[in-house]
Order: structure tokens, then C-alpha cells, then sequence
């Protein structure tokens, strides 16, 4: 597995994500700097001036293509299950986020309220957010755009599987499990749910048990991504509900 998890030294997990997502333009982009420094050496010729014309030229007409498709209902499709088939109902190129309340108070049962369980050790820097516990585990969600390479168009599944295999190049996709996080703009509150395909690591000695979901929402042109490692597998199996319960994938508005 990709030494992404849990890793605070050296170049953020995302940066090294969208190098190599961002790395299958480079032919354009050498093609590009070749082109300029062929040019650097040429003289171009200006053409002779051309008599004054009495009527202007129609110009060519310009379209671009709307972002928000016609008639979409955001507020419907929040409402629903966003399986992976549902992600071709999200509007083309609209950015998807998390929302959290992972740091914030909790609350006993005879009323008080309780310090956070969680402590943010990392906010939004790179598009990642890193949280802390006591018990010694640590969560992180991250959100990338412009994942163009990884994309399948049309099979939001696929594409979560390139996404993965990316992430962790040893996984096989019978090693994912299709698992969902809550689909809601208010974290902890009962909502619908959002597909993700998820990978597990047992602990062993001087490695801790972790889970990583993944979910490459194709249309939307976002990639997510959680994880969480904790020393054992039976804290790692107790901590994620607990994770779950205060983190959710929210819809866009548009």
C-alpha cells in the first residue's frame, strides 16, 4: 500500500495524486514548449496591408457549454441514494465536498457535554483535512478535481476502482468492498447514503490497521477520499461507525 496513510512527512497525498493524475497532460505540455522554441528562432513575415473593406466580416459564433444542466433538481438528487450508477445525475463539473463535525463536543447520556473526541491536526491544507484521538488513530478526507486520466466516462464504479488502484497499487479489485458514507450537508443526521468502494489492512507489528474509501464521481469530476488507521483491528472496527457518525459527503446545491 501506498505510504499515504497516516504520513504527515514529505509531499501531501494529494499533491503526489494530482501529479500523477495531472502527469498523462505532459506530451501537450512538452509539445507546447517545443512549438515556442521553434518560433524563438524564426522571423515571421507580416502579410501586405489589404484594401479597406465597406462590410465586416460575420464572426464565427462562440458557445460554450452550460455547467448546470437544464431543469436539474439538486434538491432531488440529494434526496436520494447516490449509488454508483446515480452519479451521472450530478450536474457536469460541480465540485463535491465533505462536511464534519468530527471536532466538535460530544454528548453524554444524562446531558452533559463531552470534550471532542477527535482533534484537528490539519485543515483543508492541499484540499486535506487530518483529525486526531486519544485511543491513537487518526482520520483524513481529502477532495481532488481535474482526475481526468482515472475517469471512466459513464461508470462512476470503474472509475472509483482506477481511483483505488491509484491510491494503492497492489489492490486487485476483488480486494474492494463496496461500502457508503452519509450523503447529507449536515453531518450526524440520518441521510441518505453515497457508494464508496473501501480497502482493509489487518495490523501487524509497527503497522497499524487502517481503511481507505474511495469514490471518483465521474460527472462531477471529483475524487474522495477517507481513511483512518488505529493501532488494532478491533479499535479500527469500533472507531469507524464513531467516524462515520460525525463525517457525510455533501451534495451540491446546483
Amino acid at each position: 500500500m501506498n505510504r499515504f496513510l497516516g504520513d504527515t512527512a514529505g509531499p501531501s497525498t494529494t499533491a503526489r495524486w494530482a501529479r500523477r493524475a495531472d502527469g498523462k497532460g505532459g506530451a501537450v505540455a512538452v509539445a507546447a514548449t517545443a512549438l515556442s522554441m521553434a518560433l524563438a528562432g524564426c522571423t515571421i513575415a507580416l502579410p501586405a496591408p489589404q484594401p479597406a473593406v465597406t462590410s465586416r466580416p460575420t464572426a464565427a459564433a462562440s458557445y460554450a457549454a452550460p455547467t448546470i444542466q437544464a431543469g436539474h433538481d439538486a434538491a432531488a438528487v440529494a434526496a436520494k441514494n447516490m449509488t454508483f450508477d446515480a452519479g451521472a445525475t450530478l450536474s457536469p463539473n460541480v465540485a463535491v465536498g465533505f462536511a464534519s463535525v468530527l471536532d466538535q463536543p460530544g454528548q453524554s447520556a444524562d446531558g452533559p457535554q463531552l470534550p471532542p473526541a477527535w482533534k484537528l491536526v490539519k485543515n483543508n491544507v492541499a484540499g486535506e483535512t487530518q483529525y486526531s484521538n486519544a485511543a491513537g488513530c487518526a482520520a483524513a478526507y481529502w477532495v481532488t478535481a481535474n482526475q481526468g486520466p482515472l475517469i471512466a466516462a459513464g461508470d462512476d464504479r470503474a472509475s472509483t476502482e482506477n481511483l483505488m488502484k491509484y491510491l494503492i497499487p497492489s489492490v486487485v479489485p476483488e480486494a474492494l468492498q463496496e461500502s457508503s458514507l452519509p450523503w447529507s450537508s449536515e453531518a450526524g443526521r440520518k441521510a441518505p447514503s453515497i457508494s464508496f468502494l473501501a480497502y482493509r489492512t489487518k495490523a501487524a507489528a509497527g503497522v497499524p490497521a487502517s481503511m481507505v474509501w474511495g469514490r471518483l464521481l465521474g460527472t462531477a469530476g471529483t475524487g474522495l477520499v477517507v481513511s483512518l488507521s488505529c493501532p488494532t483491528d478491533a479499535l479500527l472496527a469500533r472507531t469507524t461507525p464513531e467516524l462515520m457518525a460525525k463525517l457525510a459527503v455533501a451534495p451540491p446545491t446546483s
